[in-house]
C-alpha cells in the first residue's frame, strides 16, 4: 500500500512540475520580450535556500520501528553557470548545481506507566543531487528567465537512532533534472532569483525510482 501511495505521489509531482514551468513562462514572458538591450550573463553564481519532499518509500531506510519517516527536507542549492552563445531569441547557458537536503522525523513518545521505556526511533535522511544543466535564457543583462534540463547523479542516505539503530545508503543513482526560474539584478553584481525543479532519480539495487520537486530562492552574483 505504501509503494502504491508513493507511485501516486510521483505522478502528482509530474503534474505539479508542468504547472510550475507554465507559471514561470507566463510570469516572465512579457518582461523578457521587453528587455532586449543586452544578453543574459556572462556568468552567474547562485546561493539559494531550497526545500523538497524526500523519498518516503521504506526501501530507502533501515529497518523501521514505526511508520514515521521524514516527508520534507530543507537545505542549500549552490551552482554556477556561464552563457556561451545565442540560439534564436535565447542565450544558451551551461552549468551545474549541487542540492543538499536534510529531513528528520520521529513519532510522538508513547505514554508508559510504571517507569517503562519511552524511547522512540529517530530518523534522519540526507539527499544530495548533482544537477548539470543546459539552459535557454530569455531577457537582458539586467534580468532573465530560463528553462533548463540535464543529467546528473543523486544519493539518499538515511540513519535511524535510539530504537532499532541502523543506516541505509543508496549509492550514486542517475538523476534527470528539468525546470525553470528567473533572476532579477538589484545591482550590477547582485540579483534575487528562484528556481522550480523536478529531479527524477533512477532505481537502485534495492530502491525504487523516485521523483521530487524542489523549490529554491536566494541570491545570485556575477
Amino acid at each position: 500500500m505504501r509503494r502504491r501511495s508513493f507511485r501516486l505521489r510521483a505522478c502528482a509531482t509530474a503534474g505539479q512540475v508542468g504547472g510550475a514551468v507554465l507559471a514561470v513562462l507566463i510570469a516572465t514572458a512579457a518582461p523578457a520580450a521587453a528587455q532586449t538591450t543586452s544578453s543574459p550573463g556572462p556568468w552567474v553564481v547562485d546561493v539559494r535556500g531550497v526545500t523538497s519532499p524526500v523519498p518516503i518509500d521504506p526501501a530507502f531506510y533501515p529497518p523501521l520501528d514505526s511508520a514515521f519517516v521524514p516527508a520534507r527536507g530543507f537545505g542549500l542549492d549552490v551552482g554556477a553557470h556561464v552563457y556561451v552563445f545565442n540560439f534564436g531569441p535565447a542565450r544558451v547557458g551551461l552549468g551545474a548545481n549541487l542540492v543538499m537536503l536534510r529531513g528528520t522525523a520521529s513519532p510522538p513518545p508513547p505514554t508508559v506507566e510504571d517507569g517503562g521505556s519511552t524511547a522512540v526511533q529517530r530518523l534522519t535522511v540526507g539527499m544530495r543531487v548533482i544537477a548539470p544543466q543546459v539552459s535557454l535564457n530569455f531577457g537582458s543583462h539586467d534580468g532573465w528567465s530560463y528553462l533548463s534540463a540535464g543529467l546528473g547523479a543523486a544519493s539518499v542516505n538515511a540513519e535511524a537512532t535510539e530504537v532499532l539503530p541502523g543506516r541505509h545508503e543508496s549509492g550514486l543513482l542517475r538523476a534527470v533534472n528539468f525546470g525553470g526560474g528567473a533572476r532579477w539584478f538589484l545591482t550590477e553584481r547582485l540579483a534575487f532569483g528562484f528556481d522550480l525543479r523536478a529531479h527524477q532519480i533512477a532505481a537502485g539495487a534495492d530502491t525504487p525510482k523516485v521523483s521530487v520537486f524542489a523549490v529554491g530562492a536566494g541570491l545570485s552574483i556575477r
